[in-house]
């Protein structure tokens, strides 16, 4: 390998290990607001299968309804953003709220309303709690982190 080479792949590597290491540049600054049938990713290694039973409508108000074990706590997360204080300030993305449930019949079933102002749900995940997994996400398999 040639001296010019070698330093083109260590100049990509620590421009992309800097991109890496930068979590602004990774994370999405305004997600989408989920809306209408959401799909719920299964992620690797639970067994699960991708399901089409959550749903958001009117940014606030959301309901999940996914296979399960019965038995096994799940917490149902729901993350969204709410108005800044202010008519110019940015949106606030770190807001959740979290729902235990445990399963009788196979399924994990949670709906609600988040109160806000302005509030946009933009991810919902089902949390094994017992394994500590996360089980579904409607960010998609790669939002199985």
């Amino acid at each position: 390998m040639s001296f010019k080479t070698l330093t083109r792949i260590t100049a990509g590597s620590v421009v992309l290990g800097a991109a890496v290491l930068t979590p602004s540049i990774a994370q999405a600054k305004d997600p989408a607001t989920l809306n209408g049938t959401v799909t719920m990713a299964a992620c690797p290694l639970t067994g699960f299968s991708d399901v089409k039973t959550a749903s958001v409508t009117g940014a606030s108000s959301f309901s999940v309804s996914v296979p399960a074990a019965n038995g096994t706590e799940y917490d149902v997360r729901v993350r969204y953003s709410v108005a800044g204080s202010t008519p110019t300030a940015k949106r606030v993305f770190s807001k959740s709220r979290d729902f235990l449930v445990t399963p009788t019949t196979g399924v994990v079933s949670r709906a609600g309303t988040i109160s806000g102002t302005d509030v946009r749900i933009y991810r919902i995940d089902v949390v094994d709690t017992v394994n500590e997994v996360l089980a579904y996400t409607s960010d998609g398999v790669a939002g199985c982190d």
